[in-house]
């Protein structure tokens, strides 16, 4: 048997992008970093079809010693099975050169049902093209399927005790769905064979696949002729108006004509950068202020969202709070005192943070935060979660006010902000030296990423470590808030 030339992985690749996948299998030193976010992905996936497994116990491995040894895993595959072995896990199938790895393969009253976990709750079309290719692969190697399935995460399901993986996975059948898109399958192998036999590489311009139904991690080849200050840099804005001015020859901002279609905002943006000044609405800046009173906190979270729930009375990817940072300014000319809390690893958090923030956000005043939605989302889970404490949550979401308001309003806008009112932007515009980039986690995504591995790491010091970073993040956030409301205060005297 040959080495295989296409996987489930490149075929999808192929389907996005015929130039995306030549790079793939030519050029793959080309390839974009895989950033903490995408990896933290992975492996979300790999533990999700492991609980999978639970499902249907007593299977038999068919990975090989060699994980990249395909071959000896198809061949296991087919000693497992002429064995009479009846649950297969990572099932190994080969046909014309392309491999199809299943997550589960059962045998039941003699008839044999597949299926692929996905550590989703809601199943795409791209995991219909998924499930499609593995039903082509396996019945055209020999094997007949009665039924193909997507294994997804029930976010319905409330954690009681002990983990109930019958109640936290759906189970749908796609099997009208993999036969219907057989012909296409077919189709898409042949393509996505003379793009790899090719000596040539597909003169595919940048657009909007770049970006769907993932974003492509060869852009840092395929965009590097895109100019400085770009209609790119425009956020806000679907892409397809961007690829319209920009295929038309419009590639900056600089170039882009008084009369396009462009809603305000995107417009405001485009004559500042033009103008080379910010934007200052001083009358709208200070009606904004006015509402604002002294003592002032100046609050954040952090939250992470675990697939599978961890907790008593959560849910499959509910937010859960594990950290906030206050900052507190008694009254205008007053220094600033910092508050934070970060939850122990290993225990539910909810309880403690809750009671934190209520006690040292005791004093009136003003509570403001950036976008609020995240915090009134977190302070409304908590209401259910903990009734007795209900009044005093109503009074924190009664004083809160959102900092966000005069940037997405457009009240003071700057540039460097590139059409976005998002903190680390207006940050970047209105005080630079004051980078994230300099942290060790330096997202929200991280921050959530690092603390869901805290729940089962070991290394006493790689978790004080992860505390201190996770620690100096969220202090950041509300440092920020401090110093950018600063600045509209300044604007009004």
């Amino acid at each position: 048997m040959e080495k295989h030339i296409l996987s489930k992985s490149t075929f999808l690749r192929g389907l996005q992008c015929s130039k995306s996948l030549y790079l793939y299998k030519n050029f793959i030193q080309l390839r974009d970093p895989v950033s903490p976010e995408q990896k933290a992905i992975f492996n979300r996936g790999n533990n999700v079809g492991i609980l999978a497994q639970q499902l249907f116990p007593g299977g038999i491995d068919a990975t090989p010693e060699k994980r990249s040894d395909n071959l000896a895993a198809v061949e296991k595959t087919q000693q497992l099975i002429a064995s009479g072995v009846e649950i297969i896990y990572e099932a190994a199938f080969q046909h014309e050169q392309v491999l199809a790895i299943l997550d589960i393969l059962v045998k039941k009253d003699n008839q044999w049902y597949a299926y692929e976990v996905k550590s989703s709750s809601k199943i795409s079309n791209t995991y219909l093209l998924d499930a499609s290719l593995q039903y082509w692969v396996i019945t055209k190697s020999g094997l007949d399927l009665s039924d193909i399935s997507l294994v997804t995460i029930n976010n319905q399901y409330v954690r009681k005790g002990a983990l109930n993986v019958q109640e936290l996975f759906s189970i749908t059948s796609v099997l009208k769905d993999a036969l219907r898109n057989q012909p296409l399958i077919e189709e898409q192998i042949q393509l996505s064979m003379l793009v790899t036999a090719n000596a040539r590489m597909p003169e595919i311009a940048i657009g909007e696949h770049c970006f769907s139904p993932y974003s492509c991690d060869f852009m840092g080849t395929c965009w590097k002729n895109v100019p400085k200050n770009s209609v790119f840099e425009i956020t806000g804005v679907p892409k397809a108006e961007l690829f319209n001015l920009y295929h038309n020859g419009f590639k900056t901002i600089n170039e882009i004509p008084e009369s396009n279609t462009l809603n305000k905002n995107a417009n405001i943006h485009v004559q500042s950068v033009k103008q080379g000044e910010a934007r200052v609405d001083k009358a709208a800046i200070k009606e904004f202020l006015d509402k604002i009173s002294y003592p002032l906190f100046f609050m954040d979270f952090e939250t992470f969202m675990p697939a599978v729930p961890i907790y008593n009375n959560t849910k499959p990817y509910q937010h859960i709070p594990f950290q906030y940072s206050l900052h507190y300014k008694k009254e205008k000319d007053a220094p600033v005192e910092h508050i934070d809390f970060l939850a122990e690893q290993g225990t539910d958090p909810r309880k403690a943070f809750l009671e934190s923030l209520l006690k040292h956000t005791e004093a009136p005043g003003t509570i403001l935060v950036f976008d609020t939605l995240m915090e009134r989302n977190v302070l409304n889970g908590l209401k259910k979660d903990f009734p007795e404490h209900t009044a005093e949550i109503d009074n924190r979401l009664s004083r809160m006010i959102d900092l966000m308001q005069p940037f997405q309003e457009r009240s003071y806008y700057h540039p460097a902000m590139k059409n976005s009112h998002s903190i680390k932007n207006i940050l970047h515009a209105l005080i630079p030296e004051m980078a994230y980039t300099d942290l060790k986690i330096s997202s929200g995504s991280i921050a959530m990423i690092a603390f869901e591995q805290l729940q089962t790491e070991t290394d006493i010091f790689k978790i004080i470590q992860t505390r201190e970073e996770l620690t100096e993040y969220c202090k950041l956030d509300t440092l920020a808030m401090v110093k950018i409301f600063e600045i509209l205060e300044k604007q009004v005297e």
